[in-house]
């Protein structure tokens, strides 16, 4: 077990030199969860990122992108299907993580480069702020115990921060697309 008071931060797997920046870690973590994307596509894409030459077998590639994507994860994990519904997604909570490292760390993750493993430690370990609270609302289950109001605000919060949530196009929207479509000479 690794562990980052005594062990040199990781550069290779089993003799295969990887590349463990940090915003290689967070794109395969979009590809791990991708709707999009094949489950037997998602480990190879995720290799292609990681590895410099990729090993020999698929085994050994799924071992070593397993590895790499929780190798960083020391506590007990005890899954439940409760645990199913996202908290957190890249793309929507970017600016409320890159606001906390900078605020919290004094890190511009925009310019620095770090190990995936430093990055994910340092990201759990967060204190309170935006990107925590939005979060913990999204895990928050709405009970019978609580007020009329609290499960009122839960409801509009738990809206307003949903992962994957789509807005409806309009048709004011499907007009303008076509009208574009048709000048681009798409259409």
């Amino acid at each position: 077990m690794f562990n980052i008071l005594l062990d040199p931060l990781p550069t290779q797997w089993h003799g295969y030199r990887i590349d463990p920046d940090f915003q290689i870690g967070i794109q395969m973590m979009q590809i791990s969860t991708d709707n999009e994307i094949f489950e037997r596509e998602k480990v190879w894409l995720m290799a292609d990122l990681l590895f410099f030459e990729l090993p020999g077998t698929a085994q050994e590639i799924t071992d070593g992108v397993q590895w790499f994507l929780g190798g960083w994860y020391t506590d007990n994990s005890e899954k439940s299907e409760k645990d199913s519904t996202p908290v957190m997604d890249w793309d929507m909570d970017q600016w409320r993580i890159y606001s906390a490292f900078r605020k919290q760390y004094g890190i511009d993750l925009n310019t620095m480069k770090m190990h995936f493993w430093v990055f994910m430690g340092l990201l759990t370990t967060l204190d309170e702020c935006a990107f925590t609270r939005v979060a913990d609302i999204r895990g928050k289950i709405v009970t019978g115990k609580m007020s009329a109001d609290e499960k009122e605000f839960y409801r509009k919060a738990k809206r307003r921060y949903a992962i994957g949530a789509q807005e409806e196009e309009t048709n004011e929207d499907r007009l303008a697309t076509e009208e574009f479509l048709k000048l681009a000479g798409l259409r």
